[in-house]
């Protein structure tokens, strides 16, 4: 039997179908979009499935949000409430969930992508999927719509470490520069900013040696806040002697004026250093880097060619797992070290880091040969 339809005076096709025993109108500019949701319900009905016809995106995804939020750290959630807010319910909010078409959300990642945002895109398609997921499972829509579109493949880029030159230009300003004990201590601990920035004197035993990572901090709204560590374990780090005296002299200070943590905001050494003040403090030290490294450099014939420095805290920890790996440490205990909760990341490195030394045997091998 031929599939039939109503014309309404505007142009739009209808047709009334009953689900559940209520009489349902649908509507649509196209016949096979009418006959495909006048089957779906048919099959609804026949099912006995009830699908909510009036909930919106927006409710749905402040409800999925507060059941996947638990026993989540306070910097996944705000990263979760970041991606909802300002990119999915801003743009999917007051649709009612079974109105929402693919287009709708593949141009949201159309917007992503030709903005540059690939990680923010690829976050933003995972999201999407697992909301209009949950919502299938609970019987909202019959299928989800975001299921086929692909995340953009993010093409790692190699992770830059400090070089020689850099390094110590890193050493001779921390001799000099009120902060440089903060960086020098990052660049040979591996330490990430939330650890050091929650290090207490009393996790330092200048004894043994070793420094011990029980804490960090998350920071909300600029402030730093006290958590547990990023896989919830705890671990200890060698105290190299390249940091030990500074870092001696630190904690007598300290002591002397019974401040808590090893390092602390200018203004209140009760407080713990935020998010703008670390910031501030890596802008400071990269002037102080830069000023030396210009001075060392103003009688090269190419001086106009010289680029400045610059570096973020994580390629200080990239630097020292690159160090472990020169200094024969095995991939199990430098994953210990970087406190990561699998190898995989360490062995990443020092696969790469592999690659390049054979590369350099070749060369040097058939160099001699010549």
């Amino acid at each position: 039997m031929a599939f039939t339809y109503t014309t309404r005076k505007d142009g739009r096709l209808m047709k009334r179908v009953s689900v559940n025993g209520e009489l349902k109108t649908i509507y649509s500019n196209n016949p096979k979009d009418l006959e495909k949701q006048y089957i779906e319900l048919k099959y609804m009905d026949k099912k006995h499935i009830h699908i909510q016809d009036s909930i919106t995106f927006k409710t749905f995804a402040k409800n999925w949000l507060e059941i996947h939020s638990a026993g989540k750290s306070e910097g996944t959630i705000k990263e979760y409430n970041y991606i909802l807010n300002n990119y999915l319910i801003k743009n999917l909010g007051n649709f009612e969930l079974k109105t929402i078409k693919k287009i709708d959300i593949q141009q949201i990642q159309k917007d992503l992508l030709e903005g540059g945002h690939m990680e923010l895109a690829q976050k933003v398609i995972r999201f999407v999927k697992s909301i209009l997921n949950e919502a299938v499972e609970n019987d909202y829509i019959t299928k989800n719509v975001a299921m086929n579109i692909k995340s953009p493949k993010i093409v790692k880029t190699e992770k830059q470490i400090l070089t020689e030159e850099e390094d110590n230009l890193l050493i001779e300003c921390s001799k000099v520069h009120k902060h440089g004990l903060f960086f020098l201590l990052l660049r040979y601990s591996g330490m990430r900013k939330e650890e050091i920035t929650a290090l207490e004197i009393n996790d330092i035993d200048l004894e043994q040696k070793i420094v011990r990572i029980n804490k960090a901090t998350s920071f909300i709204h600029n402030q730093a806040k006290v958590k547990t560590t990023k896989n919830k374990k705890n671990r200890e780090i060698p105290i190299l002697d390249i940091v030990y005296n500074d870092l001696e002299k630190r904690i007598d200070y300290c002591k002397e004026n019974k401040i808590k943590y090893l390092f602390t905001m200018q203004t209140n050494n009760k407080k713990m250093l935020s998010d703008t003040a670390i910031k501030r403090m890596l802008e400071s030290f990269l002037l102080c880097m830069n000023k030396l490294y210009f001075e060392k450099h103003k009688e090269d014939k190419n001086k106009e060619d010289l680029k400045e420095i610059h570096f973020s805290l994580h390629q200080l920890r990239h630097s020292y797992c690159t160090m472990l790996y020169y200094a024969n440490i095995g991939i199990k205990e430098a994953q210990n070290l970087m406190g990561h909760s699998s190898a995989d990341m360490v062995y990443d490195i020092y696969t790469h880091l592999d690659s390049k030394k054979e590369d350099t045997l070749n060369s040097l091998n058939n160099y001699l040969k010549i």
